[in-house]
């Protein structure tokens, strides 16, 4: 699980290694919008934060990757430990890296 620190951590990595302006598209989770996120995001001056509009998976693709997964890899599977789980999740995502993602996942979602 990401937590705030982890937020944190990744926005001051992004202002060591780019340069300029900094613009970070972030969901609405929690943890995006944490007052330590809020607090550090001003006292950056070449730093902002713009927010997706709250379930509008139409602006954030990894959605359409989730939702391929969860109905083709995981679908009807119930793993019984942590490693036939990660087997699977592994071989899911090999396949994901060979598929034609635009198309395929907009005919493989009702998103």
């Amino acid at each position: 699980a990401v937590k705030t620190g982890d937020v944190l951590a990744f926005l001051n990595h992004l202002l060591k290694h780019v340069t300029g302006e900094l613009v970070v598209v972030l969901d609405n989770a929690a943890i995006h919008r944490a007052k330590a996120v809020s607090a550090f995001v001003e006292a950056q001056d070449r730093l902002s934060l713009v927010y997706l509009p709250p379930y509008s998976p139409e602006f954030n693709p990894i959605e359409k990757v989730w939702a391929y997964v969860k109905r083709n890899v995981l679908g009807n599977f119930c793993a019984r430990t942590t490693k036939e789980l990660r087997t699977r999740l592994r071989a899911g995502w090999q396949r994901i890296r060979y598929i034609q993602l635009p198309q395929r996942l907009m005919a493989a979602t009702s998103i």
